[in-house]
């Protein structure tokens, strides 16, 4: 949308003076249109939320913390790891479930200027190697599960390990977080950052056999943030409303993993400036989270859509008080038409339903579809977020194609990547003049919204994880007895896909699905192991250019599923 068409209350948000007041910056060599009032750094966002600082922040089963409690645990670890001999762009990984320590690891990484690696914590052990390898961590926080899993590769690393709620240190470098914490008292980092220095690395599945590290700058996650922030201000003015005066404080549930952009941005980084509550859960749980939205008086939900969609369709949804919801959504993954109409019924319009279209690469901002323009187009995943985000429908050259056409979505905006952690290739493909290349098909409406048909990428999204067809089938082709392989995404009601994988056994080979399976399961994340497998003995079809056909594997999978259905 051109921004000079907005209502000129929107446009006095983002204009001289304006709580969004826009300028010009140059970032990487190219032009830019920022936030003149955002933090510099994330110290800054975790500072100023001392606003609230007698507030409660953070609650995980019996234990609350405030905002005071926060800022000072951040300065407790800041320093710790300055102890430790970490210094500025230094990588910490983080590895472990959504415990309190994620966060205080995290906030205190990113405040004396390393750079928070956020682990998959799903990986297996072979994976972990590879992510602390290649990032080149020089310290890593562990949970009891996690340090099972790293043990194996310890005596090779020249590593801090710091091992959370487990006394369980054996191994090389190895300390509990009481250790390392105990008698540190919190000191305010004394370390000079720009707001350009890199701050965070996820890792993402793509069109790669391995993981690529994602490298975001301060600023990038920062506009990532307040990106949300000024679309609900623009959303407010243009349908005439004024600004929300906070009279109860808004409440959130932690209910995706903290090493994923959602929960990291969407969740939790989200929730300082507001001054809002979050809860995270040990493991999601349906039952449990309308338990805590009752008790915790949550105002904001949102996760995967299948967690959307679990805890409307369960049973006891009526059963709890849940008139405190305004928002039920999420993102990750595309959002079925129906469940938007669904939580609007469920929840007889008290709480909007909405869907959110965004990457790790773009820090998680790119679309927004909610309340009835969801309802009207169910099929969209919206409107690129205002003001930040810029989106075009390009064509093979790059150019943008006219509204209605078909061609891939580009995402521009100060919010986007640094660059793939070692992979200057793939960051050149991906990240082109500040545009990202998503690798989704689709086209764009005559209001701006935004339709995913396809998928350029060789990539499943199972849940909302990504997985790449490739990481898989290496792991497949490393099988003594495979001879080729493909694998692929196939449709699933309740995850939106399933893994699946079509083997080819060497001639003579007695090999099974199970064996595939349990195979896979040894090497990589559970997430990531083929749910459906066939093996056959002959040759799998190519098409012209001599390429295995998954395409046409893919179209037979699913008719051979249905008709075993029936």
């Amino acid at each position: 949308m051109n921004l000079e068409r907005l209502p000129a209350a929107a446009r006095a948000i983002i204009g001289p003076g304006g709580r969004f007041e826009l300028v010009d910056a140059q970032i990487r060599g190219m032009d830019m249109r920022v936030f003149k009032a955002a933090p510099p750094t994330l110290i800054d966002i975790y500072r100023g939320a001392l606003e609230f600082a007698d507030d409660t922040f953070l609650v995980y089963e019996d234990e609350r913390y405030t905002f005071a409690d926060a800022w000072r645990e951040t300065r407790r670890v800041a320093t710790a790891l300055q102890t430790l001999g970490v210094n500025k762009g230094d990588r910490v990984g983080i590895a472990m479930r959504n415990y309190p320590e994620w966060v205080w690891a995290f906030m205190g990484s990113t405040a004396m200027g390393a750079v928070a690696v956020c682990m998959n914590a799903w990986w297996s052990g072979e994976e972990m190697n590879y992510g602390i390898d290649d990032s080149g961590l020089k310290t890593l926080f562990v949970d009891r599960e996690r340090l099972e899993h790293v043990a194996l590769y310890l005596d090779e690393k020249d590593l801090h390990v710091v091992a959370v709620r487990t006394e369980h240190t054996s191994g090389r470098g190895v300390q509990s977080w009481r250790q390392l914490m105990g008698g540190v008292s919190p000191d305010t980092p004394a370390v000079a950052m720009h707001p350009d220095d890199d701050a965070i690395l996820l890792y993402t599945s793509g069109s790669t056999a391995r993981p690529k590290g994602v490298l975001s700058s301060h600023r990038a996650v920062i506009h990532g943030v307040l990106g949300w922030e000024a679309n609900s201000a623009i959303g407010q003015a243009i349908a005439g409303k004024k600004a929300e005066t906070r009279t109860t404080q808004p409440a959130t549930i932690l209910t995706v993993p903290l090493f994923h952009v959602t929960g990291l941005s969407g969740q939790l980084l989200t929730s300082f400036r507001p001054g809002r509550k979050v809860i995270g859960m040990h493991k999601w749980d349906a039952e449990k989270a309308l338990a805590i939205i009752e008790r915790e008086r949550v105002t904001h939900f949102s996760g995967v859509p299948t967690m959307a969609q679990e805890l409307i369709n369960s049973p006891n949804f009526g059963n709890y008080d849940l008139s405190s919801l305004r928002n039920i959504g999420g993102g990750g993954a595309a959002m079925a038409p129906q469940h938007s109409q669904h939580i609007h019924e469920r929840t007889k319009s008290r709480a909007r339903p909405q869907a959110a279209y965004g990457m790790t690469e773009t820090n998680g901002l790119g679309t927004s579809n909610r309340g009835a323009k969801l309802l009207s187009k169910p099929n969209s995943c919206g409107q690129a977020v205002l003001p930040l985000v810029e989106i075009k429908i390009a064509g093979a050259d790059g150019e943008e194609r006219p509204r209605g056409a078909t061609g891939e979505i580009w995402i521009r905006g100060p919010m986007n990547f640094t660059a793939y952690w070692n992979h200057p290739q793939a960051t050149a493909e991906t990240l082109v003049d500040g545009w990202v290349r998503t690798g989704d098909i689709g086209h764009m409406d005559e209001e701006d919204f935004v339709y995913i048909t396809d998928r350029a990428k060789d990539m499943i999204i199972r849940g909302g994880e990504n997985i790449g067809c490739q990481e898989v089938e290496a792991v497949i082709y490393e099988h003594a007895l495979v001879t080729e392989c493909a694998v692929f995404g196939v449709p699933d009601d309740r995850l939106g896909e399933t893994v699946a994988a079509v083997v080819m056994a060497k001639a003579g080979a007695i090999l099974t699905a199970a064996d595939i399976r349990s195979y896979v399961a040894d090497r990589v994340a559970r997430f990531k192991v083929p749910d459906h497998v066939w093996v056959r003995h002959d040759q799998l079809p190519r098409t012209a250019s001599g390429k295995i056909y998954k395409r046409g594997l893919r179209d037979d999978a699913i008719a051979e599923m249905a008709d075993s259905e029936s």
